[in-house]
């Protein structure tokens, strides 16, 4: 994935799915279960909507979906997700472009040299 696909795909995300993209990114390259990413985001447990938003970031290529084995009752296995590292190297250019624009912006005049310019034809 590039920054371009990231920018795209950013620009279709709610607040919430952001900030659930946001926690398995910081989770880092290590496998997360549903009770860790709750934990990341404020919750006690993912609701079915979140997990909705984890099935389609990883329809979208932002995270790995796996399972592993659980002695929890009434399931074999749980669901861990992971962000690649690719993924996250995107993301942080992203982030950096996205920084800097925010502060081209905030500096809607910049100090400019018209003499220098001028010699330079």
């Amino acid at each position: 994935m590039d920054v371009y696909e990231v920018d795209a795909h950013m620009r279709e995300l709610t607040p919430h799915q952001t900030k659930i993209l946001e926690a398995l990114y910081h989770v880092g390259a290590d496998w997360a279960s549903r009770a860790q990413i709750a934990r990341a985001i404020g919750k006690r447990r993912l609701t079915p909507y979140d997990i909705n938003i984890l099935s389609m970031l990883a329809r979208r290529g932002f995270v790995e979906v796996s399972t592993r084995p659980t002695t929890a009752p009434g399931s074999e296995f749980a669901y861990v997700y992971r962000m690649p590292d690719d993924v996250a190297a995107a993301l942080q250019h992203w982030a950096d472009l996205r920084a800097q624009i925010r502060e081209e912006r905030r500096m809607s005049r910049r100090p400019i040299n018209l003499q220098e310019a001028r010699h330079d034809y």
